[in-house]
């Protein structure tokens, strides 16, 4: 559920196009989230962050109520700026040191409150309720893709992976949802919906989308992209408050 959450203020982010704030909390045995924060300030690649166009925090925090763990506040002025640090040498660098300290982390995302005028018969000090309308620009895609029954489990186990993956750390990626036809298990149909045409050109190129790509060639027996038009935009934010619920 707080992964929901987390893609639920991303895409309220992207509604905004404002800027993004996130906070990520990351834990680690042995020590290992102090240890990854003095390697990162240490190493030079927090400063190599924070030179990346766009960027405007990148801070590290020692919690009081947990001295162990570390908190991480990085800002940047919209989303093409975070794009761009997920799509830099720097990210993969700082994602290898993560492995190496086997952090595990909780990340949320923010933007600012607009400020909006009076409502109508509105007590001081009351504002009116945000009218902004979701971003039209997102890519929706429906993945009709038939596998040969010799390779299905092993199919599956790479489709789960590159979901789980993709939604997990990449903040461009809304959702990759693989599901499973029951009349005919070798039917699958991904959905995926990406925040922009830039994150999905980020989505493939990363290490995880090109291991599954390479690793299931063989198992695909056709494939057919089929690009949607969203009829109901505004009711996305709704679908992924009821899925927290």
């Amino acid at each position: 559920m707080k992964k929901i959450l987390v893609l639920f203020l991303f895409l309220s982010s992207l509604a905004c196009q404002a800027q993004i704030t996130i906070n990520i909390r990351y834990n680690a045995p042995d020590g290992g989230a102090l240890k990854y924060m003095k390697e990162m300030e240490a190493t030079g690649l927090a400063d190599s962050i924070r030179a990346i166009k766009g960027c405007m925090r990148y801070d590290y925090f020692i919690p009081q109520d947990d001295p162990e763990s570390v908190l991480l506040i990085d800002q940047w002025e919209d989303q093409v700026a975070l794009n761009r640090y997920h799509s830099s040498p720097v990210m993969k660098q700082a994602e290898a040191l993560r492995a190496k300290y086997k952090l595990e982390r909780n990340a949320q995302m923010f933007t600012p409150m607009r400020p909006g005028g009076p409502r109508p018969g509105a007590a001081p000090g009351q504002v009116a309720p945000s009218t902004v309308k979701p971003d039209n620009t997102m890519i929706v895609r429906i993945s009709e893709i038939e596998v040969y029954p010799e390779y299905l489990k092993e199919y599956l186990e790479f489709a789960s992976k590159i979901g789980l993956e993709s939604d997990r750390v990449e903040p461009g990626v809304i959702c990759i949802y693989p599901m499973q036809q029951i009349k005919n298990p070798c039917q699958i149909r991904i959905l995926e919906i990406y925040a922009s045409k830039e994150a999905y050109e980020h989505h493939i190129t990363t290490d995880h989308f090109k291991t599954y790509k390479q690793g299931t060639l063989h198992m695909v027996k056709s494939l057919d992209l089929v690009d949607m038009i969203q009829m109901a935009p505004e009711a996305l934010p709704i679908v992924f408050r009821k899925v927290q619920q």
